[in-house]
């Protein structure tokens, strides 16, 4: 493979990665309280994406992963994920620069105070691939000329660790179509030894078609049961989609494979955003019935016999008809 085109796939890799912070506000919230361990109520909490792009000292552009704030009425926080393929030394010390320009970002200033405080986000770092020299934590020591030292780390999520029945516990829905991507150390490994045969990487490419076909019933029975609506649906059902995709051209390029995986995607699409449409469809043609009995002075009590619509949902109706 080109240098070229080895960058192109990174990019396709880190978009496809991305795309799975896309969701909407409520997975998203429930996931960042399983990461972070917080408990924001999920109707009450407002989640906003911050610049991800810091500018140093010397132009230089430094570019993170994902900045977000949580806030409800009771707290307010921000937080930065890191998403990682590989480890490197340097990680640590990234982790610090985009640490301190987002506290430099929302840095308050010292007021009637004597010092200026920095907050450094709540930092995570999530690494996919399996790799025994990645500890539970990234950690550094700062070491002041005057004997101060400060002990700076950062968790780490490893990723390989967690299989289906985890990351569905612990509500990381938009995580669930990278357990396809845990198949790619085994096959970077059978590709980089010299005795190798076609037959094994084909082996694990049936078994990633099998997997990418388990995750996407699984966000298929999600969306059914009210976990996540019809566009985090098609978000992990197409990230899946493509990092199949990805794997499949790195090892084994068979289009007809692409062809069969994306049919399966759209048999479960399509009838369950059809049936969502119905439903809402249903939903707003019970509304409509029960403006119109309101206005016709029917009691709230019959309109419910009627409809079938909570008395919560009706009452809220006559107070938007009344004012």
């Amino acid at each position: 493979m080109s240098q070229k085109d080895a960058g192109s796939e990174r990019v396709k890799l880190d978009e496809i990665l991305k795309s799975l912070f896309t969701v909407s506000g409520k997975v998203l919230i429930n996931m960042l309280n399983s990461l972070f361990k917080e408990n924001y109520a999920i109707e009450a909490t407002e989640v906003s994406f911050g610049s991800n792009e810091f500018v140093d000292d010397e132009y230089n552009i430094l570019r993170g992963d994902f900045f977000l704030k949580l806030g409800d009425a009771d707290k307010s926080g921000h937080y930065h994920i890191e998403i990682q393929t590989l480890n490197d030394d340097s990680m640590v010390i990234r982790m610090l620069e985009y640490g301190i320009s987002k506290a430099k970002e929302i840095a308050k200033g010292p007021g009637d105070q004597e010092e200026t405080a920095f907050y450094i986000p709540k930092q995570l770092v999530i690494f996919i691939e399996q790799n025994p020299s990645i500890k539970d934590e990234l950690r550094l020591r700062l070491i002041f000329p005057d004997g101060q030292e400060v002990k700076y780390r950062v968790p780490v999520m490893k990723y390989w660790e967690y299989g289906k029945e985890e990351i569905l516990e612990q509500r990381l829905y938009p995580l669930l179509p990278l357990q396809v991507f845990k198949l790619r150390y085994q096959m970077e490994k059978i590709k980089l030894r010299k005795t190798h045969t076609e037959q094994e990487l084909w082996e694990l490419i049936e078994k990633a078609k099998q997997v990418v076909e388990e995750m996407a019933n699984e966000a298929a029975r999600l969306c059914k049961d009210g976990e996540i609506d019809g566009g985090d649906l098609h978000t992990m059902l197409l990230a899946n989609e493509e990092l199949f995709r990805y794997l499949n051209s790195r090892y084994c390029n068979d289009e007809k494979l692409n062809e069969e995986v994306l049919s399966m995607t759209r048999t479960l699409y399509d009838p369950i955003v059809a049936e969502k449409a119905k439903q809402e469809g249903k939903r707003e043609g019970k509304l409509e019935a029960a403006r119109s009995a309101l206005l016709k002075g029917f009691s709230l009590e019959d309109i419910a016999e009627i409809t079938g619509l909570p008395l919560e949902t009706l009452q809220k109706l006559k107070a938007e008809l009344t004012n």
